[in-house]
């Protein structure tokens, strides 16, 4: 199988290295502190039409929620703690809010589906190859739209 691309992307909770063939994506990965896992995924199973979406990662709000919590909370009780324990959650509050700021910034996400309609590939404008997105996501789409051309020829449609 001839490799059509590659693109690499690296976000605060973990990576993914994407390898597109013309006949599938490879996908190899691993979450920051957790599992790795390999992904295949023929390209006769996705949509060539691209969707778009802008998030926040998921860390951004747990960042605030602790800043919030251990932050303000303590506040409604400062008589009734101890000096360490006011210290400890301050700590975690700080740590909250470094957390928050570590994840403010919106990613941009390419979304392919599969047949089903649901999330087939998503691939975010993360990490060092980020001038290539655009480039890659276009590959990706191309090849979708070659390996039905060839599927449908084989199959007489």
């Amino acid at each position: 199988m001839a490799e059509l691309g590659e693109y690499h992307e690296r976000r605060f909770d973990g990576k993914r290295d994407f390898k597109l063939l013309d006949d599938r994506i490879e996908i190899e990965g691993s979450a920051s502190l957790g599992s790795s896992f390999e992904l295949k995924i023929p390209l006769n199973t996705l949509s060539p039409e691209i969707d778009r979406l802008w998030s926040r990662p998921p860390g951004f709000w747990s960042g605030v929620i602790m800043a919030l919590i251990f932050l303000a909370g303590p506040q409604c009780f400062l008589n009734a703690m101890s000096t360490s324990a006011i210290g400890l959650l301050s700590v975690f509050g700080i740590g909250g809010l470094l957390l928050a700021l570590a994840t403010r910034k919106r990613v941009e996400w390419v979304v392919f589906k599969n047949l089903a309609g649901t999330t087939g590939i998503d691939i975010a404008k993360v990490g060092p190859d980020t001038s290539q997105f655009e480039e890659f996501a276009l590959s990706v789409s191309n090849a979708i739209r070659l390996n039905k051309e060839r599927t449908d020829g084989k199959n007489g449609t």
